[in-house]
């Protein structure tokens, strides 16, 4: 078929090696010469200020409080990445570069993967798909870790793959030490480790003590990378907090009578949104912790819930509907043009189309539901809290791409098939 011609250019391990830094190089000229300015600056980089400048960690709590006090707000290990390049003389655009680089990076992991459960010539047809994959290009180069998060994906899956076909004590270390990166990077990794842990129990088989064993290794692992910050959080704040205090915010702002389904609320104050407004700048007037604002929020969102269940539940499936298919924005601190919405769309409905045709085409059980696996922990994200840009980008772009190129080759062949036995 058309992409078995690609084969002979990964024919040899030299050869494949040429033509994916090739590839890579010129795709990383055309990003630098067309880089984009940032739109929007979110805590990372402002806390890296701080925290470079000698302030400490520091930040005021969004969006009822100005003062700037010691925060738990968000993760510290992107914080302290960008504090490192200000120390050094950099800036914006050294950010930018290396969320570039990340991405270059994370693609040829992705790469390997796809290279054990398909073709040498569809594999390489993805790498290329994937390097020229634009959203991922606007999501790489902002202040986020969104380069970074895509990379640790990329190894995530290779790691659980290898779990589950050569489980051994290195694997198990070193996917423990990527979700310990995960979590100091994005806690809603968190989450992903149940999900994957679900699927580890179900496709182990005759190893699935010796595997779940291992997994809680990783997981110890993890916890123990996390724990120095743990103790920071409880030295500073008087309370246990893992790694991060802000998962009761960002539960309100997807679970209230304002809420949009993203970030966003509605511009048109109600009665009930303004007395919860009022009631939630009172009780952040008499506490000042970032814990207790959190702890405060995620009960309003929950009583919220439990008070309009009818309300709650269109709201998950329009969260849903804009995780998989549209939203009304492209997402804060990405600049795209109407123009680039549209083609996105489009993409978006192939991707969706032959990407799952192709899922589904795979041979391996336990890799189809690895990936599945993947989709609905991203699924998962956006409908309990707001659907945002990067989590079906990072986490399910980057297969739907190769699976797309292996759903088209599948269909080719069955149009084939079916062409000859009707001559």
């Amino acid at each position: 078929m058309l992409f078995d011609r690609l084969s002979p250019l990964v024919a040899t391990k030299n050869r494949e090696r040429l033509v994916l830094i090739t590839i890579a190089a010129v795709v990383f000229i055309i990003q630098l010469l067309a880089l984009r300015p940032v739109v929007g600056i979110g805590e990372p980089y402002w806390i890296a200020r701080e925290l470079a400048a000698g302030h400490g960690f520091i930040y005021a709590y969004p969006p009822f409080d100005r003062t700037f006090l010691p925060t738990c707000f968000i993760p510290p290990f992107y914080v302290w990445f960008h504090a490192a390049i200000i120390l050094l003389g950099g800036g914006l655009i050294v950010s930018q570069i290396a969320g570039l680089i990340f991405f270059h990076i994370a693609n040829y992991f992705f790469y390997r993967f796809f290279r054990r459960i398909t073709s040498p010539g569809i594999a390489l047809a993805g790498f290329l798909a994937l390097a020229f994959y634009i959203p991922l290009w606007i999501l790489s180069q902002t202040p986020d870790p969104d380069g970074l998060n895509l990379l640790l994906i990329a190894l995530t899956i290779l790691y659980l793959d290898d779990a589950m076909q050569q489980p051994r004590r290195n694997i198990w270390i070193g996917l423990g030490i990527l979700f310990g990166i995960q979590i100091l990077v994005r806690p809603d990794i968190l989450m992903g480790i149940i999900f994957f842990g679900i699927w580890l129990v179900i496709f182990s088989g005759n190893k699935r003590k010796q595997k779940i064993t291992g997994y809680a290794i990783s997981i110890m692992i993890a916890l123990l990378m996390v724990l120095p910050w743990t103790i920071r959080n409880y030295l500073e704040f008087d309370s246990f907090v893992l790694v991060s205090a802000n998962s009761g915010f960002n539960f309100y702002m997807g679970n209230n009578s304002q809420a949009t389904g993203e970030f966003k609320q509605s511009y048109i104050p109600t009665i009930e949104s303004m007395a919860m407004d009022s009631a939630n700048a009172a009780y952040f007037r008499q506490h000042t912790s970032p814990v207790d604002r959190d702890a405060h929020l995620y009960q309003v969102g929950k009583q919220w819930i439990s008070d309009h269940p009818a309300e709650a539940l269109k709201l998950w499936i329009k969260k849903f509907y804009f995780h998989w298919w549209q939203r009304e924005e492209a997402g804060g601190g990405i600049a795209a043009t109407e123009w680039m919405v549209t083609g996105y769309e489009i993409v978006s409905l192939f991707l969706l189309i032959f990407g799952f045709y192709g899922l589904f085409s795979l041979k391996s059980k336990s890799r189809k539901a690895l990936l599945i696996t993947l989709f609905l922990y991203s699924t998962a994200i956006s409908v309990i809290f707001f659907s945002q840009s990067r989590h079906r980008a990072i986490k399910v772009d980057p297969y739907l791409v190769t699976l797309s190129i292996i759903g088209v080759d599948a269909g080719m062949k069955k149009l084939r098939i079916n062409n000859s036995k009707l001559k």
